[in-house]
């Protein structure tokens, strides 16, 4: 089976500060050269030294405190990424608040494509995400590959180097994407989005990561799309609480609220024609039970070339066919209409 380049892959396991220490140490270069891009483009953002603003931005928010509070373990693991990777501690915490910055900074034009389907007599669903973030990101594509411990099933995690997740499944066949919204309210307090998708991944199922979603105080307007075998479901999560979607055997969702009371228009200027895009692919996506081509073609706006107007980058792709055993994975590290999909195994 085709693997990613060994730097791609991440075996982690243990508890947070093991996982942290292996990743901090394995990617330390790919971590410095991100978290120096980083830097670089919020100097030129905001005209200001990046230590002051990583200051000022923890400091104005509490987002560190409740992960702290409410995800020991993945706090754990993002000290140990830092303290590995010889990274500054804050620069480490604050790249990780990747959608809550976009929020400080009211700076989000970067979108994410999300496509689900129950597939016809095949007892599966097929939950796939293009994941658009800023060109600068290109380069830093990684997988962690999670082994199982305690009630949580073995995961498969993409990401960029230095963060703990951007969205992934586990082997359980829980599938989760995400799409950030910004025309709901967010949270300073909130937990961050990062580690809402890392422990749901801890669940088996859509039922119980539902229920999570509930429990927990949201820092940023975000759609995750969840799935199992039995079909998709998705939720609208913001300050102002954790709206379920009407159900069904899709889901489709791109930058903007389909379902919950908006606080503004959203950000994102692509965001109703990928969304119209995705409805006119989504007969295809059903007949053939692959969603790559769609996601692969430039055409339709849904992978993403940068341009001076909107220099952001689809960063990575994936599908993920959800069966009664461990899912099938396949992901592009990069856009798609340019790096091939590859299969990614369990072990």
């Amino acid at each position: 089976m085709c693997s990613p380049p060994a730097s791609r892959l991440v075996d982690l396991s243990g508890d947070g500060p093991a996982r942290g220490a292996v990743h901090g140490e394995e990617l330390r270069g790919a971590i410095a050269g991100a978290l120096d891009r980083w830097r670089d483009g919020i100097a030129t953002r905001t005209g200001r030294a990046a230590g002051e603003y990583v200051a000022d931005f923890l400091g104005s928010t509490g987002h560190v405190a409740t992960t702290a509070r409410l995800s020991p373990d993945l706090y754990g693991e993002l000290l140990a990424i830092a303290a590995a990777s010889g990274q500054p501690r804050d620069d480490v915490l604050a790249y990780n608040l990747m959608d809550e910055q976009w929020r400080y900074d009211r700076d989000a034009d970067t979108g994410c494509s999300v496509v689900a389907t129950v597939l016809d007599g095949e007892g599966s669903t097929l939950l796939a995400q293009n994941m658009d973030l800023p060109a600068w990101m290109d380069g830093a594509q990684t997988i962690l590959r999670i082994a199982a411990a305690g009630d949580a099933p073995d995961q498969l995690v993409l990401t960029s180097a230095g963060m703990i997740g951007l969205f992934g499944v586990n082997a359980a066949g829980l599938g989760c994407c995400v799409n950030t919204l910004t025309d709901l309210p967010a949270d300073p307090d909130g937990l961050p989005v990062a580690v809402v998708v890392r422990e749901l991944l801890r669940r088996r199922d859509t039922a119980s990561a539902g229920r999570y979603l509930s429990s927990v105080p949201h820092a940023s307007g975000q759609h995750y799309a969840l799935a199992d075998r039995h079909g998709p479901r998705g939720y609208e999560c913001s300050a102002a609480g954790c709206a379920a979607g009407p159900g069904g055997p899709d889901l489709l969702h791109t930058n903007h609220a389909l379902w919950s009371a908006t606080t503004e228009a959203a950000r994102s200027t692509t965001t109703h024609a990928r969304l119209r895009a995705l409805r006119a692919g989504l007969p295809a996506v059903r007949r053939s039970g692959d969603v790559r081509p769609l996601l692969s073609s430039p055409a339709d706006g849904l992978c993403v070339r940068p341009a001076p107007q909107r220099p952001s980058v689809t960063f990575c792709s994936a599908q993920f066919l959800l069966t009664a055993g461990p899912p099938a994975v396949s992901v592009a590290l990069g856009r798609p209409d340019l790096v091939p999909w590859q299969p990614i195994g369990w072990s």
